[in-house]
């Protein structure tokens, strides 16, 4: 049986990346072409190719976006197959085309519009958890390019990926969606990320509140007195509309870019880390605040009368 799933997914996702990678190129391709024309661009003059970011978002995509989508979602799919302990092919290939459950039940263009309203619902709170003090270190990761392009949609870290879209690709599979539907969807995603962080000065008028947007994102990647604490949507903007998180002031654009950290690494196994010594770093800065604190307390105790 596991020689069955593991052929199975093989074909798959066989099919999907023979697809996938040539229209990404192609995305590339354009976002890139767009930024030479000033009239085009957000931050026009400032090409991705020049960027001193190039180095690490190639390390980022060499090491953990390349293939790790497709690994990702075969390892999910190979998972929930062999816990529901399949007894034939043709129920397991049943269950990869169409789901289970009541979702299982429906066409699959229903379920994509189940899984990309339901999943960009939940990357959109699970993105407000990483802004969060505990989280933040790990998308701080994201945060740290400079000058945000396409490039710049490979620079997460590990963690932030398992918390954010492994799980919640794992909690759509459990809701009965099926597998080929994520399968399926994965060259849009990719192409979607490489869309909002590219260098366009695109806005979409009134569907800006509807579908995110370059302009819409790359604010979000803007300081947090601007509008990096706003715009936390992957996909639809609609979120951010309905729950107050929505910034893209008028007749402005987005310039500046980064994380307000001067112990920030440059290094790509530095930024790997730094969640974690950050973490040791304000553990120890409280510790000292504390400490601080008590003995002021204690040297401020009860004076003697005059």
């Amino acid at each position: 049986m596991l020689s069955d799933i593991a052929g199975l997914l093989t074909r798959k996702l066989l099919d999907v990346v023979s697809g996938a990678y040539p229209n990404i190129v192609v995305v590339a391709a354009i976002c890139t072409a767009l930024t030479f024309f000033s009239s085009q661009a957000c931050n026009p003059g400032k090409v991705w190719w020049r960027g001193r970011d190039l180095l690490i978002d190639s390390c980022y995509w060499l090491t953990i976006q390349l293939i790790g989508p497709y690994i990702r979602t075969g390892l999910l799919v190979a998972f929930s197959t062999v816990i529901m302990c399949f007894t034939s092919a043709d129920a397991l290939n049943s269950y990869i085309d169409h789901g289970k459950g009541p979702i299982g039940a429906a066409s699959f263009c229903w379920q994509v519009a189940i899984y990309l309203i339901v999943s960009d619902f939940l990357l959109y709170w699970i993105h407000r958890v990483f802004h969060g003090e505990r989280m933040w270190g790990y998308h701080a990761i994201h945060h740290s390019a400079e000058q945000v392009d396409w490039t710049t949609s490979y620079r997460f870290h590990p963690v932030n990926l398992c918390l954010g879209p492994f799980l919640v690709d794992a909690i759509m599979l459990y809701l009965g969606v099926a597998p080929a539907v994520l399968l399926y969807l994965v060259p849009f995603q990719a192409m979607s990320a490489m869309f909002v962080h590219a260098n366009l000065n695109w806005t979409f008028g009134p569907l800006k509140y509807v579908v995110a947007t370059p302009v819409f994102h790359r604010w979000h990647h803007s300081p947090p007195d601007q509008g990096g604490n706003k715009n936390f949507a992957p996909t639809f903007s609609l979120w951010d509309a309905l729950f107050g998180t929505f910034y893209m002031p008028p007749g402005r654009l987005p310039e500046t870019y980064g994380v307000d950290d001067a112990q920030f690494p440059r290094g790509f196994l530095g930024q790997l880390i730094y969640p974690f010594v950050t973490r040791e770093r304000t553990a120890g800065g409280l510790a000292q605040s504390l400490s601080a604190s008590a003995s002021a307390i204690g040297s401020a105790g009860p004076q003697p009368r005059s």
